[in-house]
């Protein structure tokens, strides 16, 4: 999908206006979730070469999307920040439409670069997603996240991941404050 980020921001944007966060507990768990995700996409993104070769070392050998894992993680941990223990509904209507979006977003973009990736590596992509899933990692498949010769700050530093990095924490620092001021 050519305006994922996009559309993305705009469903995040969304979501921010819906939800009435209220809980601190909430927050900080939310944030730990966060974190999580922030740190599969920052391994993701120190060992993906893009465009250059088919990455299948690292978290790239636990699954096919890490950068979307790492994604779907935060996701999970801003609703989670976002929760409102005093409006369930409000609450459960905030994750429906995420999860809708969200899913829709992912599918139609793993769906998309799947067909891209098989035209450019044709067996060598087929025999890859035959042995990594898509998004979440086999029992026992995390071992790939460990394996250190898989990463590179160069590649870290030109895959730029400070970006994404920077809205999370202005995410949670927005959350913060509507807690703090009940706005």
């Amino acid at each position: 999908m050519k305006k994922r980020i996009l559309v993305s921001q705009i469903v995040t944007l969304a979501l921010l206006l819906a939800a009435r966060p209220e809980s601190w507990p909430l927050f900080w768990a939310g944030l730990a979730v966060m974190a999580v995700g922030q740190a599969v996409r920052l391994a993701a993104s120190a060992a993906i070469v893009k465009s250059k070769t088919l990455t299948v070392s690292g978290p790239y050998s636990a699954v096919r999307n890490p950068l979307y894992l790492g994604t779907m993680l935060m996701t999970a941990g801003l609703l989670v920040m976002l929760s409102a223990p005093s409006r369930p509904f409000r609450t459960a209507g905030i994750w429906v439409f995420a999860a809708a979006a969200f899913g829709w977003i992912y599918f139609v973009t793993i769906k998309a670069e799947e067909v891209f990736l098989l035209s450019v590596y044709g067996a060598e992509f087929e025999k890859y997603k035959a042995a990594a899933p898509a998004l979440l990692p086999r029992p026992g498949g995390l071992s790939g996240f460990f394996d250190l010769a898989s990463y590179s700050v160069e590649v870290f530093r030109k895959n730029k991941e400070w970006r994404g990095m920077s809205a999370a924490f202005a995410l949670a620092l927005f959350v913060a404050a509507r807690i703090k001021y009940g706005f």
